[in-house]
């Protein structure tokens, strides 16, 4: 399981609907940014609360347009093809649980980013070791944003609460192609901003969209794969007798039973 081999699937994959995903992928950005940027410009000036419900309030434009191009990106990695039509049933049809899952997840941000800050401010000894923890969690609650998306396709009945649990399961059951797949998601939102590669932002979200759905199903696969040796080890090991009968060589080096 290589995650290096997913990211350049999901780039082909990515590039063959280049178009269509582009187009969607800029309505992506006009519908989500402007919150998140107002949510950043009250930080910077001084105004938490204010900062915290515009953070809050991008729930509603990103459960919208994150579900349908999530939708997209199944459509895509089905060997389907894609529309704008597809993108408003997606969002149609799931919007109700994206604003849920993402309500949740942005909830979650906001609860971790005021903790980091709090403690990055203490001069306690202890301050230190809490704010590199809730840094760690930082990281790791941003790494779900790769599996709850497609999660929320994937599983037979909507559940925020299984969503997060199977989303941590895939993300610390594998956690190094956890860790590669999301530093290299970062390098490609990082690039996508330096002003000489801005044209590349246009696509980023439904790269990262295509790219989250290929990794998903691939660690499903996988735990699938091992789950199914692990039951088929288990059932030979039951078959097998625990203690043989002994036996011992007989004259001319014949095998014969011990009486």
């Amino acid at each position: 399981m290589n995650p290096f081999r997913v990211f350049w699937q999901s780039a082909r994959d990515t590039f063959e609907d280049l178009l269509p995903l582009t187009l969607i992928s800029t309505v992506w950005l006009l519908v989500v940014l402007p919150l998140p940027l107002l949510a950043g410009g009250f930080a910077v000036g001084g105004a938490p609360l204010g900062a915290a419900a515009f953070l809050l309030l991008t729930t509603l434009p990103m459960g919208i347009v994150s579900t349908g191009l999530t939708v997209l990106a199944q459509r895509i990695h089905e060997g389907r093809t894609i529309s704008w039509s597809d993108f408003v049933a997606g969002a149609r049809q799931y919007y109700r649980f994206g604003w849920q899952l993402y309500g949740a997840w942005l909830a979650g941000l906001l609860i971790l980013v005021v903790n980091l800050v709090f403690y990055a401010q203490m001069e306690a000894p202890a301050s230190a070791y809490l704010m590199l923890l809730f840094a760690y969690l930082l990281v790791a609650w941003i790494s779900l944003l790769i599996y709850l998306g497609p999660l929320a396709l994937l599983q037979e009945r909507p559940s925020v609460r299984l969503a997060f649990r199977n989303a941590f399961v895939l993300a610390f059951g594998r956690p190094l192609f956890t860790i590669v797949t999301q530093g290299l998601m970062s390098i490609i939102v990082f690039l996508s901003l330096w002003p000489p590669l801005l044209l590349l932002l246009l696509i980023t979200p439904a790269l990262l969209a295509v790219w989250g759905f290929r990794a998903t199903v691939t660690l499903i696969a996988d735990t699938e794969a091992r789950r199914a040796a692990q039951q088929e080890h288990e059932r030979a090991a039951a078959t097998t007798p625990s203690n043989p009968p002994a036996t011992e060589k007989g004259r001319g080096g014949q095998i014969r039973p011990r009486e």
